[in-house]
């Protein structure tokens, strides 16, 4: 309810007036049956104000809950909406460490079922709402049949409401049942992402699926759990409400004198008309008990986002497309390793970068190779040491305009169907790549689209490149890029691509392995060695024509 009132767009007064109305509405229909009914038998036989009041109320019932019912779901659809939008525009303003530390599971259910538990929860509400109206109606209606039966129901259902409350206050299964459905939202990933992995390798493949059962297993009995409670209270608060019936029939008449047979059966059925709308209220309290807890894992989770992202005025900064100089000076990262806990740390390292450099980053697995890039880019902040362009040192007001410079494309690189934040007239110069990359006929841009993406891993590869080439920004990152590519593109791409991108002007930093092409170049470049996250070796390269390296 927080939520909404927060995030409602629309008149929440009106709202609640309209709630408000269709409760009268309801008492008013009650009240005329009840006149009606107690009329038959008398001389006039048929009271025409209570059928007068019957037809209005009516009429103003079916349009009071047509416009809570739709307002409702509405307001709720549209503050879905918004927290969708406010959720990804915080994320792509986010860093990369807070993303990582947050969990890929944690963001796409918010977004996509948490989200869904509150879009469900709008027919919920509106009956809720209404149901609450309406009790409050008809409790003043039996306190004006009878003030005896309004004080002994009263009692009855407040000590059933009391009883309920006490017992709903935990939610800790609830909570546990969420988070093994994250759980079950890895375990998924691990299927889809590493089907090869897991098909090659039955025993793999058994135990993965064996702790996925128990993940499930557990996630379902929590559920279990919390829900048979939720079911335990809304008997136990059925219960109080058919004991108020049973109280107000034969209780109460033994104790008040004043309690004819008419008064009884008039709030008789006054409390059996609330009846349905009790139990209506109770069912729905496990709808919107999930709907809060999915509201408060929403804050929680735009709060952290909220405390990660980068200020709008940093967001806008204007980009770069030259500079003249980049320095890295005892730049330190460390980070723990999930599956270890242990720290391990990238540097110091110090780098400068020039525009037309060539700097291949060599070392073994682990070294820190891609670590070292996702620092130059800007993607992770040093814990110590400094990165400067041009002099400025680069920070939160300034990383954006940084990030401006790089075009990247890593080892778990992502490829877009679209060509997005690509404004300038491209069609031409994709064609050209898209040939000279072998793509022509494996794929075409259309509409700022490409027909497919169902290519070898070499092809998306390259795909990938035509894209950052699309992107006309001065410094070129790419991480161990030829791995994928055949002998024949491999070759391609030293002695075709890469010496028509250095005379181009690029600035490129280049994870490779690829030794023997290295030593074939016949222009200047830079090799840097790392090993335990240390640059251990720098090289400046010049070769000749006949592939002797010689190293000033």
């Amino acid at each position: 309810m927080q939520l909404v009132r927060r995030e409602i767009r629309g008149s929440l007064p009106k709202l609640i007036f309209m709630a408000g109305l269709s409760g009268i509405c309801d008492a008013a229909i009650l009240a005329a049956v009840n006149t009606g009914a107690s009329a038959v038998g008398k001389s006039d036989g048929l009271s025409h104000w209570a059928a007068a009041i019957f037809v209005v109320s009516l009429l103003l019932s079916i349009n009071t809950q047509q416009y809570i019912m739709i307002t409702t779901t509405a307001e709720i659809e549209a503050i879905v909406h918004q927290l969708r939008l406010r959720l990804m525009d915080q994320i792509r303003r986010s860093e990369l460490l807070a993303i990582e530390k947050i969990g890929r599971a944690t963001i796409v259910a918010a977004i996509t079922s948490d989200t869904a538990v509150l879009a469900q929860s709008s027919r919920t509400l509106s009956f809720a709402i209404q149901g609450v109206v309406l009790v409050f109606c008809v409790a003043i209606y039996v306190a004006y049949l009878s003030i005896a039966a309004f004080v002994l129901s009263l009692i009855v259902v407040g000590a059933g409401v009391l009883m309920f409350h006490g017992a709903s206050r935990s939610s800790e299964e609830t909570d546990k049942a969420s988070e093994r459905e994250r759980e079950l939202y890895d375990r998924l990933t691990d299927f889809l992402d590493g089907f090869k992995e897991v098909r090659l390798n039955a025993t793999r493949s058994g135990d993965l699926f064996d702790y996925t059962f128990e993940i499930s297993r557990a996630a379902a009995n929590s559920k279990i759990y919390s829900l048979s409670k939720i079911h335990r209270r809304t008997v136990l608060a059925q219960t109080a409400l058919y004991l108020a019936l049973g109280a107000v029939v034969f209780v109460a008449p033994r104790f008040v004198t004043s309690l004819d047979g008419s008064s009884i059966v008039m709030t008789a059925t006054a409390l059996l008309f609330v009846v349905g709308a009790c139990f209506g209220l109770v069912q729905s309290i496990p709808v919107l008990a999930a709907a809060n807890a999915a509201a408060d894992r929403i804050a929680q989770l735009e709060s952290t986002l909220r405390a990660a992202a980068v200020s709008t005025e940093a967001a806008k900064s204007q980009p770069n497309r030259q500079f003249k100089q980049i320095e890295m000076r005892d730049v330190v990262f460390r980070y723990v390793d999930k599956s270890s806990d242990t720290v391990f740390q990238v540097g110091p390292l110090d780098l400068s970068l020039q525009p037309g450099d060539l700097v291949f980053v060599t070392g073994g697995n682990g070294s820190g190779k891609s670590t070292l890039m996702r620092l130059l880019a800007g993607l992770y902040p040093p814990e110590s040491g400094s990165i400067t362009l041009d002099g400025i040192p680069v920070d939160d007001n300034t990383r954006e305009a940084y990030r401006s410079l790089m075009s990247a494309i890593f080892s778990d690189y992502h490829l877009f169907r679209r060509l997005y934040g690509i404004t300038e007239p491209y069609a031409a110069e994709a064609v050209s790549l898209l040939r000279q990359f072998r793509l022509a006929d494996k794929t075409e841009l259309a509409n700022g689209e490409f027909s497919t993406l169902d290519l070898s891993g070499g092809q998306r590869k390259r795909l990938a490149l035509v894209v950052s080439l699309l992107e006309k920004r001065p410094i070129l990152l790419l991480d161990e890029w030829t791995a994928d590519q055949d002998p024949e593109f491999r070759y391609k791409f030293y002695h075709e691509f890469l010496p028509q991108l250095m005379q181009a002007g690029a600035t490129i930093v280049m994870i490779t392995h690829d030794d023997r092409y290295l030593a074939e170049l016949d222009f200047p470049a830079i090799r840097i060695r790392m090993d335990e996250g240390q640059i251990i070796a720098r090289t400046s390269m010049q070769t000749n024509k006949r592939g002797e390296t010689q190293t000033p």
